[in-house]
């Protein structure tokens, strides 16, 4: 059955039921009228999808240096990435529920550097986001981005932020 036909019949049944009129076209199933003595209450439920159901994925990310990146970026736009360097000119900012903090920071490894935004979740601890402290970024890179009417150049929107070398042992 065509997946379009069976949603517009869906639809279609679903206003006759409500509005409880008599058959629409022909091609439609009548539906068996009630006796006219007979009055069936009618009963209007919301409409309460089932929510989506959580699944994981695996993908390992390309360890890629901020110069190749500057270099060849087309070649990593919108893959995840994993990149070490130096954080310099950090930004936090609390969200309105304050459970999040909002941040950007600048990534630096040698002269060159990238823009690193994202967010932290603020019952996972306190981020791992500090002036001068290198880490090690995992997220989506973007040669460039349209972020509300501003054009952005290679900038790395972060899954994680872990410390560099890791305070976890025989973790990296």
């Amino acid at each position: 059955m065509n997946i379009l036909y069976f949603c517009k019949t869906l639809i279609i049944g679903t206003f006759f039921l409500i509005s409880n009129g008599e058959e629409l076209t022909a091609h439609h199933r009548k539906i068996p009228q009630q006796p006219p003595d007979h009055q069936r209450p009618l009963k209007i439920a919301p409409f309460s999808p089932n929510p989506p159901k959580a699944f994981t994925f695996s993908t390992s990310a390309q360890e890629v240096s901020i110069p190749e990146l500057i270099q060849n970026g087309h070649q990593h736009h919108q893959h995840i990435i994993s990149i070490r360097g130096e954080i310099s000119q950090p930004e936090l900012h609390l969200d309105t529920t304050e459970l999040y903090l909002d941040f950007v920071f600048r990534l630096k490894q040698g002269t060159d550097s990238l823009v690193v935004y994202g967010r932290h979740d603020r019952t996972l601890g306190p981020p791992a986001i500090q002036m001068g402290s290198t880490v090690i970024v995992v997220g989506t890179f973007f040669k460039e981005q349209d972020r509300n009417g501003t054009l952005l150049l290679n900038v790395l929107e972060a899954i994680e932020v872990k410390p560099y070398p890791s305070s976890i042992p025989q973790s990296t």
